[in-house]
């Protein structure tokens, strides 16, 4: 097997192939720009980005493998002549050369994937990342490389970033979950169409996690000490469910299915669909399709429940993550039937793995006739409180969180201490607030004055974006922010601008950047290229945009906003009369 390397060096040693591929074409002086800091480090940067936006995009993880490794095909002096021609413009990069020596690298290549393909999606992304680059971006412009911006430092903090993603990645691919992907991978395309691709989303989650242990020790000893059954958690918006849960596959590779209401992801039917499909693939049951009443009821899901509990060996568990149940819509879910149509009772060795908010439980949870569990993550626990102080502690070494502190003439105890205090024991709180400090939003601000719990933060921040031109904000601000509320899946700037009235694009991109904390973007395959969507990042901000509708002086009207969208989709499928 090849060795893996760092991801730190894994770039390196392809920018010096791509630039040494240019030696001896170009004269000494362009020579000498090009193998200056500027333009390798862009160039890495450029690559990382492109690797990590393809390897997060349609169950692509595994494919990443080859990428991210020494000797890979990256590193080949033939596919670096072929990636120079990115920025000579005299002829195209042979894409399937790239693609039969990518292929060439993998042991078990997946035999329905176009190689030649996947090299054109990968080189798009290099393209536009080495574009976006304050070095390259002249060279594309004019069309020659002769423009090359040699003296245009790239950010080591964004390079440095770009390097975190792609150890990470490169971790997910090491984890159980690379094992499942690779599973995934040989099924039949008919099942494997059915299964959703969360590498992005579970990569997001675990970012940074600490801590947990008292949860996962509770789980295994749950799924140790029982046959079968359902293990319950529960807690506040915010306090780390859905990390939780994705730590849990990324750690195991079980199956796994999470609603997101931002992205519509929150139906019976999807759910049904994604684990009946991915139970097939990851148990080799045999199945090539799914039947048409695998969406009607839990009959389906329970058969090959009994088929995988068949085959397990003695000691052996099947578990299914579900995550989020509060955020499953419960329109046309027969009364009295469990959301998502749960089993009402599991076969020996099948367990659920639910995590829901602790005010919805009495509503939501299912009803279950076998062994079951609950934990309640309680927000002011020592065990959470731990967890937290760990996380905030781990922060302290960020360059702007050290400038933060010592410009408040504070110690990092006392920093610490504070933070844990105002987060109340929401994670939530934290991957908001720390950032801000980082970024150096609250330079200004005396730490005792940074505000406390996840709803004054929210609250802050929408002040702070009011304040600084209230004419502006009800202008084209606040419709671009009440567009992204009514939608409930990833929508591009041309649908934010349909979806909000606001003509300038750039004003749409002035919005997006200053809720950037509040976002989830994505790159996704649209017409031949690709396309950036936007999301808001979690259900509780989407609650406290949704109180907005009964503050009179904010102006919202969220009802006709839902109407606004409803008719500009209306006249894209049927025209203007209706």
């Amino acid at each position: 097997m090849t060795e893996p390397i760092t991801t730190t060096v894994i770039l390196t040693m392809v920018a010096e192939a791509f630039l040494g591929a240019l030696a001896g074409k170009v004269t000494d002086e362009l020579e000498a720009k090009l193998k200056g800091d500027p333009a390798q480090n862009a160039f890495k940067q450029a690559l990382g980005a492109a690797i990590h936006r393809y390897g997060t995009t349609g169950s692509r993880l595994d494919l990443t493998r080859p990428l991210l490794q020494k000797n890979g095909p990256l590193t080949e002096p033939v596919v670096a002549i072929e990636l120079v021609k990115l920025v000579q413009f005299e002829q195209e990069p042979n894409t399937e050369l790239i693609g039969q020596r990518w292929k060439a690298a993998m042991i078990d290549p997946p035999q329905w994937r176009d190689f030649t393909f996947e090299a054109n999606l990968l080189l798009d992304h290099l393209q536009a990342e080495l574009r976006a680059t304050k070095v390259f971006g002249p060279v594309f412009d004019a069309k020659s490389l002769g423009s090359i911006a040699a003296d245009a430092a790239s950010s080591a903090e964004s390079l440095a970033n770009i390097e975190a993603q792609l150890a990470a990645m490169n971790d997910m691919l090491e984890a159980q979950l690379g094992n499942l992907a690779r599973t995934f991978t040989r099924t039949s395309f008919s099942i494997r169409d059915q299964i959703l691709d969360y590498t992005r989303y579970i990569e997001e989650k675990t970012h940074g996690f600490v801590g947990r242990q008292w949860v996962f020790d509770k789980m295994n000893r749950f799924l140790n000490e029982n046959p079968r059954g359902y293990f319950f958690i529960i807690g506040d918006p915010g306090i780390g469910k859905s990390a939780l849960a994705a730590q849990t596959v990324k750690q195991n590779g079980y199956v796994h299915h999470f609603n997101i209401r931002a992205e519509g992801i929150n139906k019976a039917t999807t759910f049904l669909k994604n684990i009946c499909a991915q139970l097939i693939a990851a148990y080799e049951l045999e199945h090539t399709v799914l039947p048409p009443e695998t969406t009607d009821d839990a009959g389906f899901l329970n058969k090959l429940l009994g088929e995988v509990s068949g085959k397990l060996k003695a000691n052996e568990h099947c578990v299914i993550v579900v995550d989020a149940l509060d955020e499953v819509d419960r329109i046309g879910t027969p009364t009295g039937a469990n959301l998502l149509y749960l089993p009402l009772i599991v076969p020996k060795g099948i367990y659920f793995v639910v995590t829901m908010r602790e005010d919805d439980e009495r509503k939501l949870k299912p009803r279950v006739d076998c062994e079951q569990a609950e934990l309640y993550i309680d927000h002011d626990s020592s065990d959470n409180l731990a967890d937290i102080t760990d996380f905030v502690q781990a922060s302290t070494t960020r360059p702007g969180i050290r400038t933060y502190i010592t410009a408040q003439g504070i110690e990092t105890s006392e920093f610490v201490t504070l933070i844990v205090q105002k987060s109340e024991g929401n994670f939530m709180y934290l991957r908001y607030v720390l950032p801000e400090i980082e970024r150096g939003a609250y330079k200004d601000l005396e730490l005792a004055a940074i505000p406390v719990g996840l709803q004054s933060y929210y609250q802050d921040h929408w002040q702070r974006m009011r304040g600084m031109d209230e004419a502006a904000w009800f202008e084209y601000k606040l419709p671009v922010i009440v567009a992204l509320t009514v939608v409930l899946e990833p929508v591009s700037i041309d649908l934010i601008s349909d979806f909000s009235k606001v003509k300038q694009r750039s004003r749409i991109r002035a919005v997006l950047r200053d809720w950037v904390p509040f976002l989830h973007d994505e790159v996704v395959e649209y017409e031949g290229g690709t396309q950036t969507r936007y999301r808001l990042y979690h259900a509780s901000f989407f609650d406290f945009i949704a109180k907005k509708e009964d503050v009179a002086d904010e102006r919202v009207d969220l009802k006709a906003a839902h109407g606004q969208i409803a008719d500009t989709l209306w006249k894209d499928l049927f025209g203007e009369d209706k």
